[in-house]
């Protein structure tokens, strides 16, 4: 099989990639020439010796979702194609930008796979372009959003860009949609979920009474893998482990580092002063805010998610927080002492 992966330097094309280049097929990453792929062969010598080895396997092209041509040269001849890639930022001017560049760049890669006939598309979305459950209920696949302005632009890029997806499948598209909810892993301790893991060993205070869902990268990768050898399509599946709040994330993860837990309790008065002083820190040095009024939100709420889809069509397993939390704190240790 010939397999071509967007999104192969973000934590979860690497671990994809990782996976995949353990069997025979012939993989093919696309990624822009600004893209490092360090973090990528990090990832790979983490999860194995043979690390080095795996990641000499795939052939990195060089190309702009942006750009039709090259997206299409990365597919051609393609049988699967993973589309992981998406720009995630939570600043306020680069909204527009990140929506148009994201939606542009599924419309690209559905295109393509019409146009050359691949034998099918997993596209990985977002719990995040789901509407939101009644109060008490856990979100579902069957719960459209319908408010697009008091959501956050990366998830307005991943509501749009399923319906991309959908043209495509309208049009004779063979296609799976995965909707991950808060990924765990490994990979840039300064972005994501991993950031976690980081700002709870630099020594966490706060903590807020939210609840979000909670899924391991390496259930993420099989279960996308799974779906796009399968003969399942047309359809979308929520991924999500389990629901807890965040106050039980941010108390694994310092047990885990042997670290204080968080312990003073962030009301609201309190989160939106800390938004206040973040957003001045973004406005002076110009680095990613912590704190929207998006994250701010979500830090409140709960927003359980249901697995019972995945789990009827896959009677899939997920891997307990609790063991995916000291898995990569461990990593994360492991590489704090070898610096």
């Amino acid at each position: 099989m010939k397999i071509t992966v967007t999104g192969g330097t973000g934590m979860t094309g690497s671990y994809l990639l990782y996976e995949l280049a353990k069997t025979k097929n012939k993989i093919t990453a696309l990624k822009r020439d600004t893209s490092n792929t360090e973090i990528t062969k990090k990832i790979f010598s983490y999860i194995s010796k043979n690390g080095n080895e795996l990641f000499a396997k795939i052939n990195w092209v060089e190309g702009d979702l942006s750009d039709y041509d090259s997206v299409e040269s990365a597919v051609k001849n393609a049988d699967y194609v993973y589309h992981t890639a998406a720009a995630v930022s939570f600043k306020p001017k680069d909204r527009k930008s990140m929506i148009y560049n994201n939606v542009h760049g599924t419309e690209n890669i559905v295109n393509a796979c019409l146009n050359n006939s691949v034998k099918k598309l997993c596209h990985v979305s977002s719990v995040a372009a789901l509407g939101n459950a009644p109060k008490g209920s856990l979100l579902t696949e069957d719960i459209e959003l319908t408010d697009t302005e008091n959501i956050s632009g990366y998830a307005v890029s991943k509501f749009l860009s399923e319906k991309e997806v959908w043209r495509g499948i309208a049009e004779g598209l063979n296609a799976v949609i995965v909707n991950p909810s808060i990924i765990l892993g490994t990979g840039n301790w300064e972005k994501g979920s991993p950031r976690l893991i980081k700002t709870v060993w630099e020594g966490m205070k706060y903590y807020t009474k939210g609840v979000n869902g909670f899924i391991d990268v390496r259930d993420v990768v099989n279960i996308m893998i799974k779906l796009t050898e399968s003969d399942i399509s047309g359809e979308r599946f929520i991924l999500n482990s389990e629901n807890l709040s965040f106050k039980e994330i941010f108390d694994e993860i310092a047990d885990n580092l042997n670290k204080k837990r968080p312990h003073i309790f962030a009301d609201s008065f309190m989160l939106h002063s800390l938004m206040y002083f973040d957003n001045l820190r973004y406005l002076i040095s110009g680095k990613e805010p912590r704190l929207t009024k998006h994250t701010l939100r979500s830090a409140q709420q709960e927003h359980g998610c249901s697995n019972k889809k995945i789990k009827k069509f896959l009677n899939y397993e997920f891997i307990p927080v609790k063991k995916s939390i000291k898995d990569f704190c461990s990593v994360f240790i492991d590489e704090i002492q070898s610096k």
